[in-house]
Formats: structure tokens, C-alpha cells, sequence
């Protein structure tokens, strides 16, 4: 009988390692004992989605900060914002602390007040353990409360030579290329329109896209006369937001 429970009580612990459960709370089992599992629980949200108002606050609680009790087999973790799909992903608005740690732990999260970008804008907030991310929780931030988007009315009009390119000085015989900066803190498109017949206009050429100017050039015109096309720059969550820019080019 004794030998029989001893051999029951080898089988459960053998179990209890391959399955790797945790007795602790929030009780957790996961998987196989080498795979890395990640639970939010005790006293901290569980929330993998966030609202934030645009000033920085939490959802409906309007807290100014929230905080997770983390559970999780990783020896090491990091907190790693994903800026990637905001207009301008170099501005970091998102902080923790602390930043980083080993196993189980506990870490807060603040959102700066969107001044900066016209339209909702979403990032991540990623737990990364060795190069990998271990669990995702998803930001929502709503939109500044004033939209940029300006074109100054001198450059809403440029005109080209028949050739398109310098005639003269030190670049005669170059393609000219006119940039036009956009003051704008949300996502836009520029696009070359249709012509009167619906046919697209392959003439004007755009390129140098950024968040903050486009570049203008055309092709030689053999057609004999002036022409002249447009470019319609809009807003990309609210195309009725646009600046039209005429491109006019002299004949031979």
C-alpha cells in the first residue's frame, strides 16, 4: 500500500511539471512547462483594450493611470510601446514603470494628452521576453481637439516649362522637382485627379511623400499646347477635408 502512494504521488507531481500549474492566485495552468504564458489578475485590470480620453485618461473612471498584476514563467520582461500606426510614430506618449522585470510583477501605465495628432490615434503596448511578444494590450487614444491640415495658398498653384526642366544656371537640363509642405497633424493622400473626360492624367508626377510635403514634377510637353491638371490633397479619415493644387505647364 505504501509503495502504491508513493508511486501515485511521483505520477502527480509528474503531471503537475508537464502542465505547468502555479499555485497561486489567480491559479494558473498553461500548456507545456517551456511554454511561456502571461495572465493578468489579482487586484490589477485584465483589460487587453484601452480607451483613452484626449487627455489622458481612462476610460469612463477618467483614471489617470492603471496598473496590472502580471503572472507569468518569463525571466525576463520588457515593456515595449508599438508607435507604428500613429501619424507620427517617433513621439513616444506612452510610459510604464517600471519597464522592465523577471517573472511575476506588477507594472502602471500613463498616457500622455493628445495634442498632436487630428485624428484617434492607436498604438500598442507590448511585453516582449527575449525577443518575443509574450501578450499584447491594444490603445485607443481619441483625436486632438483642434485637426491641421494647410496648404499655403501661394503654392496651391505651380507652373512648369514645356520641358519640365531648369533651362538654365548651374542645374540646366534637370527635371525640376517643387515641394509642397503640408501643416498637418493627420494622415492624408495626395492625389493626381482625372482629367475633364474622366481619363487619368499621367503627366504630373508625384513622389517625396512624407507627413509633412509632397514633391510636384511633370513630363516634357509635346502636345503642343498648355495644359494644365490637378492635385487633390485630402484628409484620410475625412476626405470632404481637402486643398486642391493646380499644375500648369507651358507648350513649346
Amino acid at each position: 500500500m505504501k509503495k502504491t502512494f508513493k508511486y501515485l504521488t511521483i505520477l502527480a507531481l509528474s503531471v503537475a511539471a508537464f502542465v505547468g500549474c502555479k499555485e497561486e492566485a489567480p491559479y494558473i495552468c498553461e500548456g507545456d512547462a517551456g511554454e511561456i504564458y502571461v495572465k493578468f489578475g489579482g487586484t490589477g485590470t485584465t483589460d487587453t483594450r484601452l480607451l483613452v480620453t484626449t487627455d489622458g485618461y481612462i476610460g469612463e473612471t477618467y483614471a489617470v493611470s492603471i496598473t496590472y498584476d502580471m503572472y507569468t514563467n518569463a525571466d525576463e520582461w520588457q515593456i515595449v510601446p508599438d508607435y507604428s500606426e500613429c501619424y507620427d510614430p517617433e513621439y513616444d506618449w506612452i510610459s510604464s514603470w517600471p519597464s522592465e522585470g523577471n517573472y511575476d510583477g506588477r507594472f502602471t501605465l500613463n498616457f500622455q494628452a493628445n495634442s498632436r495628432q487630428g485624428d484617434t490615434r492607436y498604438a500598442k503596448v507590448n511585453i516582449v521576453s527575449h525577443g518575443q511578444v509574450i501578450q499584447t494590450i491594444e490603445v485607443e487614444q481619441e483625436k486632438a481637439p483642434n485637426t491641421q491640415f494647410y496648404i499655403q495658398p501661394f503654392l496651391q498653384v505651380q507652373s512648369f516649362t514645356a520641358s519640365g526642366k531648369y533651362e538654365e544656371g548651374e542645374n540646366a537640363g534637370k527635371q525640376v522637382v517643387k515641394s509642397i509642405p503640408i501643416d498637418s497633424n493627420v494622415a492624408w493622400t495626395a492625389r493626381v485627379d482625372d482629367d475633364q473626360f474622366g481619363d487619368p492624367v499621367e503627366w504630373i508626377k508625384i513622389s517625396g511623400i512624407s507627413k509633412a510635403k509632397f514633391d510636384i514634377s511633370v513630363d516634357p510637353n509635346t502636345t503642343g499646347e498648355a495644359r494644365q491638371g490637378t492635385i487633390t490633397v485630402y484628409q484620410n479619415t475625412n476626405g470632404n477635408n481637402n486643398i486642391v493644387v493646380t499644375v500648369k505647364q507651358a507648350a513649346e
